[in-house]
């Protein structure tokens, strides 16, 4: 285990499928592609219609009536604004961040058939944790005229899952996540699921 590791992950330093916990629990992590179809399910599902809300709202109070003339109601825009951002992370918070703390999963990766672990323990994240990881994930794309410099750094934390031993974006590797696989065997699938790799002491 290398100090980049969460504590409880042990493992060489390549991408096996497998992660084992501290309490010797061997998990089989989700691969990125599985991650990637249950974000875009969450994403359907919370931020399309959240969106079409907000341009709906910051239409309708973009301009005024005066005189005849039409003009920018800038108090309009910001609160718009503001208005779109409580009602955005209130609706995260309901859909991804209490779900995910209790059972480690939204509606997305329950159907995908991932969740979310503690990577010390091997049980559902808890609050602080899922907390966290959705800030490091999520905020920097809510926070006016910072949004696409959110948007940027959303895409490096998924492009980085790819890239790292235990499929880790920045935001697992900041609340000390895993996502794992929630699918059980199915022995009438005929599709066997591959062994886990044996961990052992390095001679």
């Amino acid at each position: 285990m290398s100090d980049a590791d969460p504590p409880g992950v042990a493992g060489d330093q390549q991408q096996t499928g497998w992660a084992r916990l501290a309490s010797g629990q061997t998990v089989e992590l989700a691969r990125p592609i599985e991650r990637l179809g249950a974000r875009i399910l969450d994403f359907s599902i919370v931020v399309i219609p959240s969106t079409a809300i907000w341009a709906i709202v910051q239409g309708r109070d973009a301009f005024v009536a005066n005189d005849g003339e039409t003009l920018t109601n800038l108090g309009g825009i910001m609160l718009a604004e503001l208005g779109a951002l409580l009602v955005g992370v209130l609706v995260n918070f309901v859909y991804e961040v209490a779900p995910t703390a209790r059972w480690g999963q939204t509606l997305g990766k329950r159907i995908v058939g991932i969740k979310v672990l503690n990577a010390s323990t091997g049980a559902a994240p808890g609050l602080s944790k899922s907390l966290g990881r959705w800030a490091v994930l999520t905020l920097p794309i809510a926070v006016p005229y910072v949004r696409y410099g959110g948007v940027v750094f959303f895409l490096l934390c998924v492009l980085t899952i790819g890239h790292e031993p235990c499929y880790r974006g920045w935001h697992d590797r900041a609340a000390r996540t895993l996502v794992v696989t929630s699918r059980r065997d199915d022995r009438g699938s005929g599709r066997p699921r591959p062994a886990p790799p044996r961990y052992g002491r390095r001679r």
